[in-house]
């Protein structure tokens, strides 16, 4: 047993004596802080020519190849027209085709300068730049309720522009003084004939011309000549009547037969009176775009009458003296509607469009032609 120990324990001596000599012989790298003396030896002094280096490099490798019994390799054909740079370079234009030889060129010359001397520089007037104009920054001013629409500063609203419509129109917010410099009126209407006999003190204006009444055309011009008051202005105008009727017989047939006296005869008869009207006018007008504004006039008027026949003989010329007054109301169309009141400032320069409503009272100052006439028309009037 006790032989056995030994043997094992000899064995396991053995065993550690070659793995220490093996170790020693086959050592491992050594690591930091532990290196290698040959770390730190000089290496080789390399060849002071690269080409030649490589050339020696290529030798070797040669005898290499020979030495291992291979056949040696072939040195490639040099190129032709090519430049050894180990070699003396030839002289130009000695060996080069003459597409690569070069011609001399001409040396540059520098332009003249011809820049003025900053003292000899004339002194130019200084120049107003206006200024640009205010630009305004997308800043969002509010939102609609729906959160959906913005309102922002455009260049544009500092000159009234409120909205721009889906077409592209520009809406500008206008401000209307509601000046007016003057206005003109058109009416229709009638009035009642005036008291006319003939000479033989039966036949009058009524039987002749066939009616109590007869038409007449106004037109009126109120315009402010004095800056008193703003519905103060002064009035002119005049009226058209017309009638039309047959002559009377003035004696009956001698022999008692027709015509009698007061039958029609065949000759027709046209009377024309024309009154002209001056005077003044007030309005009851206190708002820009008011509805109703009633108004009052008064003056004085000549009425020159004419009657003539259209058989040729004479003509019967009159004229007399008259006095009117009257009021009436005036029904503002623009203030009914706003896209019409614009569309007619606009594109007409009309202020208001009313709708007149007129009475006046027509007295004449002769008994020959005596107008004691009521006048009542209707039109239009137009504010400018």
């Amino acid at each position: 047993m006790k032989s056995l120990w030994l043997v094992l324990v000899a064995l396991l001596a053995v065993s550690i004596f070659h793995t220490a000599n093996a170790q020693t012989k086959e050592s491992a790298p050594k690591e930091p802080p532990f290196v290698e003396e040959s770390e730190f030896e000089a290496p080789p002094a390399a060849s002071a020519d690269p080409l030649q280096s490589e050339t020696d490099d290529a030798l070797s490798i040669e005898n290499e190849i020979l030495q291992s019994g291979g056949e040696p390799i072939a040195t490639p054909p040099q190129a032709p027209n090519t430049v050894d740079l180990n070699k003396d370079v030839p002289e130009a234009g000695s060996s080069l085709p003459d597409d690569l030889i070069l011609e001399d060129e001409a040396p540059a010359i520098a332009a003249p300068n011809n820049e003025i001397p900053s003292s000899d520089a004339p002194i130019e007037e200084p120049v107003n730049v206006k200024p640009a104009p205010v630009v305004y920054s997308n800043e969002v001013v509010r939102k609609s309720p729906s959160g959906g629409v913005e309102y922002i500063h455009h260049p544009q609203a500092a000159v009234g522009l409120i909205r721009i419509e889906k077409d592209g129109t520009y809406v500008y917010k206008t401000k209307d003084k509601g000046e007016v410099k003057s206005t003109g009126s058109f009416r229709f209407g009638a009035m009642d004939a005036p008291i006319i006999k003939a000479a033989d003190g039966v036949t009058t204006f009524e039987t002749m011309y066939s009616g109590p009444t007869v038409p007449v055309l106004a037109f009126e011009y109120e315009w402010q000549p004095l800056k008193i008051s703003q519905n103060l202005k002064v009035q002119a105008g005049f009226n058209l009547m017309m009638a039309n009727g047959n002559g009377r017989f003035a004696e009956s047939n001698p022999s008692g037969g027709t015509p009698q006296a007061g039958d029609k005869a065949r000759e027709e008869y046209t009377f024309v009176a024309i009154p002209l009207n001056l005077g003044l006018a007030y309005r009851f007008q206190y708002m820009d775009r008011q509805v109703f504004a009633p108004y009052i006039s008064g003056g004085g008027s000549y009425i020159p009458v004419v009657e003539y026949r259209d058989d040729g003989k004479n003509t019967n010329m009159v004229g007399t003296p008259a006095a009117f007054g009257g009021g009436g109301l005036l029904i503002n169309i623009g203030a009914m509607d706003r896209d019409t009141a614009f569309t007619l400032r606009s594109e007409y320069g009309v202020t208001n469009l009313w709708v007149t409503l007129d009475y006046r009272y027509l007295k004449s100052f002769s008994e020959d032609v005596d107008f004691k006439s009521n006048v009542i028309t209707a039109g239009v009037s137009v504010d400018y």
